[in-house]
Parts: structure tokens; C-alpha cells; sequence
């Protein structure tokens, strides 16, 4: 079975104003993202939204990067081009760079018999990189929807989706 994940669509990283915002270029990935889930639902399928939710002791918080997507705050929130898309059941908080660091995630996927998981969201060059890395060393087909990822710095996309591909044999489309 296949499963969507949306990493970190969140208003601390695609809205203006915030300190590691992308939002100069992220509505090109919102209508992919959201087109994605639309198929994903018709066909059945699940997705799951996972989010930063940072508290000020979490340890990458003011080193290396700013504060951000502080528990509670709005920048912590999904974005509104997504938001009616999750739920509390599709919904996973994360306080690190792994998405699999203190949640449930492995367990949700093993309890739904996934194989193969798309990845999409942000940042291609920090949490989808160990993203990715975390699921192939378990055992998961991973596939990165280039059209549906974005890195903190521009240059690093195609850098970081080579590195997926040769290292971590990640189908990259």
C-alpha cells in the first residue's frame, strides 16, 4: 500500500514575515501538494500531514536555526490552502528533524501495511533529506515528487535530490 507525506507545509516556512520563509516560491508546490492529496483521497488512499511544533528547550531551535513554528503559534499551523485536508487522525507534530523522532509514524505505517511512500513538502535540503533517509534505512520504496519539493536554499534542490537518488536509491520523479 502507497501513502502521501507532507512535511512541514506550515506558515513559518510558506508565509511571508517568518524567519525561514520559502514563500517567495511555494505556491508552486501548494497546487502539486493539494492536486497530490486530491488523488490520493480519490483513490482511497491515505496521507499524513507532519509538522514542526517546537518548544524554546528543542534542541535546534536558536541553533542552527532560528526560532520557529513554536507549539501553539501560527506559524506552527498548516497552510490554508491545505489545512482542510488534515485532521487529528492525519496529523503527526515533530520537534526535530526527523519525522520519526518522537511520533508514531513508523507504527501508523506499519499498522496500514505501507511499502511505498511519496514524500513532498519542505525543506528538500534538511527534513525531506532525512526524511527520506529514515524511511529507505527501513526498508520503504521512496518516491520524492520533485514538482513537490522545495529547499531552504534554492541552489541546493538539485544537489539534495542527486544525493537521494545515488545515495539513498529514492525513485525521484
Amino acid at each position: 500500500m502507497k501513502i502521501l507525506i507532507i512535511i512541514d507545509m506550515l506558515n513559518g516556512f510558506c508565509r511571508n514575515g517568518n524567519p525561514l520563509s520559502l514563500s517567495d516560491w511555494t505556491d508552486s508546490i501548494e497546487k502539486e501538494i493539494e492536486s497530490k492529496i486530491k488523488a490520493y483521497r480519490s483513490r482511497g488512499d491515505k496521507y499524513f500531514f507532519i509538522c514542526d511544533s517546537h518548544t524554546s528547550s528543542d534542541p535546534e531551535i536558536n541553533k542552527p536555526y532560528p526560532s520557529h513554528c513554536m507549539k501553539g503559534t501560527d506559524e506552527a499551523k498548516i497552510i490554508d490552502t491545505l489545512e482542510n485536508y488534515a485532521n487529528e487522525e492525519n496529523t503527526l507534530t515533530k520537534n526535530t528533524l526527523s519525522i520519526t523522532h518522537n511520533t508514531k509514524l513508523i507504527e501508523r505505517l506499519e499498522d496500514l501495511n505501507i511499502t511505498e511512500i511519496e514524500v513532498t513538502g519542505v525543506c528538500t535540503d534538511i527534513c525531506i533529506l532525512f526524511a527520506v533517509y529514515e524511511l529507505r534505512i527501513r526498508g520503504y520504496k521512496v518516491i520524492v515528487n520533485s514538482k513537490a519539493v522545495l529547499p531552504l536554499k534554492s541552489e541546493n534542490q538539485d544537489l539534495f535530490l542527486n544525493y537521494m537518488d545515488e545515495l539513498l536509491s529514492a525513485n525521484i520523479e
